[in-house]
């Protein structure tokens, strides 16, 4: 038998005979689900979907409240309407905003993945959160097929429900806009093919890693490409040990993957150049060329000049808050980056688990399979750390190997303990228990749903609480936005759907008298109002002539 591929056959054994122990009752109860496959895969797949649905009373469908959030229900909107982009509309420097670009269209800087299931979710059932909740579902089954393809089923079956607990239910990947779960579902396919590969290329497995990749590439391009090369290289490493034939591979991995991605690709240059007008131009790339001054790399340490940005506003955040948070990442690069691992690991793993791996760190290295996974991570993060900073999203291409190592480090800690099976038992139970409560505990806290602690911008909602009195007003309305010198410039609160011209409510950035004058005109048949946002937030309205500009007090909106 090659040896590559007795070193991953070897470890799927149904018996554990050669350790000199029985199956516990525990094992034996996965294995009896892990014989199945594919209803273990329907099951870790349904329960964040039924756990969420549950939860629906106590927790109802999010608010976006975060920049990158309403990026990407542009591009929702955008695509649930049949478009990829929209032409920039009239009076366009009103609606100049963050993470969009207006010129030489109207549309989101992000990847279009995310946004697609959104998409489908604004479709089919009138609200893009669906989406979300689906791709949580997507990403448990995707989990459980990846780490079966590396373990045996009863583990991997408990490195998935340790995955569901910590982020499938609950998390800022499910109460947000902007998480990883779309990135996380491509990697898990591109981890969970590599091994299935080495054992015995089939067509099946080539297909899905190259549904991966193509999920990579329009959600996380950089991280994935990173992750693509890692494991790939790894395949092809494995494959040459095998001695694997050229012919074999070029039948069942290259050209199957290859006829798959094309199609992929020459979407993805069409996609660009209806956005940006240039093939090879990613509508990030053409975000990046026309406001931020700051490389994402590290070694760039001094920002490009400033281009003309059409109000402070912008200015402001591209060039101060932005600039301050990349300076601080540049100048202290140690504590920025033990910072984000020490959250890494807070988010999927909670202190439990990683202390558990931490003890079985020593047994893990000297499993060859376990240190594989430890290496192509450890290349993935040492990749991820030239980036300024790592958030649990950018990282989420790799969510399928830091399960993996979860799931290893609690089948090691569990073989490996001393005392009787009841003892073990009391530990292992320890274990979980602590686990199972502190993530409980964490599960309606501000940090785990929506990330951000500090400045909680989800439980303010400033936004959605005036589109909210607005809704009550008849007929259609305009907001003009206006910020003070306490104006918190994360917050941003000039977004539109789509068609901003047929939207209930234009939000639009005040510019002063005569340019606020000439969208008035524009928009002649609108309440107009004017939003102060100077860390409350206050209403007002303006007369009904288009000729005055004087405000008379509305009222006031409640924080």
């Amino acid at each position: 038998m090659p040896v590559e591929a007795s070193a991953f056959e070897a470890d799927q054994s149904p018996t554990i005979l050669k350790l000199g122990c029985e199956p516990s009752w525990f094992e034996k109860q996965l294995r009896a689900l892990a014989k199945r496959p594919w209803l273990a895969i329907l099951l870790a797949g349904l329960i964040p979907l039924i756990g969420r649905g549950v939860l629906a009373p106590v927790l109802p469908v999010p608010k976006p409240a975060i920049q990158d959030e309403f990026g990407y229900l542009l591009a929702a909107d955008t695509f649930a309407h049949g478009r990829l982009t929209n032409p920039t509309p009239a009076f366009a420097e009103h609606f100049e905003t963050l993470q969009q670009i207006i010129h030489p269209t109207y549309a989101s800087k992000y990847p279009p993945f995310s946004s697609l299931l959104m998409a489908l979710g604004q479709k089919l059932f009138g609200e893009a959160w669906i989406g979300v909740w689906l791709s949580m579902g997507i990403l448990g089954a995707a989990l459980c097929w990846a780490l079966m393809g590396w373990m045996p089923p009863a583990w991997a079956m408990a490195g998935v429900l340790a995955a569901v607990l910590r982020i499938g239910l609950v998390s800022y990947w499910t109460e947000t806009y902007w998480g990883g779960s779309s990135a996380a579902i491509g990697g898990a396919l591109v981890i969970g093919a590599v091994p299935r590969l080495i054992r015995r290329p089939r067509v099946l497995h080539s297909l899905l890693l190259a549904s991966g990749l193509a999920i990579l590439a329009n959600t996380r391009p950089y991280e994935g490409l990173l992750l693509a090369a890692i494991c790939l290289s790894y395949l092809g490493w494995a494959l040459a040990r095998r001695k694997a034939g050229l012919v074999v591979v070029t039948r069942k991995i290259i050209l199957p993957a290859a006829l798959a991605l094309t199609p992929v690709f020459l979407w993805m240059a069409y996609y660009n150049y209806r956005v940006t007008g240039h093939a090879l131009e990613m509508p990030y790339v053409a975000h990046d060329h026309q406001y931020n001054v700051w490389s994402p790399w590290l070694w760039k340490n001094q920002p490009g000049p400033a281009p003309q940005y059409s109000n402070a506003v912008l200015r402001e955040f591209w060039i101060d808050a932005y600039g301050k948070e990349n300076q601080f990442a540049r100048e202290h690069w140690l504590k920025a980056h033990v910072s984000d691992v020490l959250g890494l690991a807070r988010f999927f793993l909670g202190w439990p688990i990683a202390l558990c791996m931490l003890a079985s760190a020593a047994p893990l290295w000297r499993n060859p399979k376990s240190r594989r996974v430890i290496l192509l991570g450890g290349i993935f993060y040492a990749g991820c750390a030239f980036d300024a900073r790592l958030f649990p999203h950018y990282a989420a291409p790799a969510t399928a190997l830091v399960y993996l190592l979860a799931a290893w480090a609690l089948r090691t800690a569990w073989r490996q303990s001393r005392g009787s099976p009841g003892l073990r038992w009391i530990l292992a139970g320890g274990v979980m228990a602590m686990f199972v409560v502190t993530t409980a505990a964490g599960l309606f806290t501000a940090k785990n749903r929506f990330y951000f602690s500090v400045a909680d911008y989800h439980v303010k909602a400033k936004r959605e609480m005036v589109a909210n009195q607005l809704r009550r007003e008849p007929g259609r309305q305009l907001v003009l936005v206006s910020y003070g010198s306490h104006h918190d410039p994360w917050e941003e609160l000039v977004y539109n759907r789509a068609d901003i011209d047929a939207s209930g409510i234009v939000w639009a950035r005040s510019l002063g008298p005569e340019k606020d004058n000439a969208l008035i005109r524009y928009y002649l048949n609108r309440t107009v109002w004017l939003l102060e946002e100077d860390g409350e937030v206050k209403l007002k309205r303006y007369l009904a002539s288009t000729e005055s500009t004087t405000p008379t007090q509305l009222g006031r909106v409640p924080r």
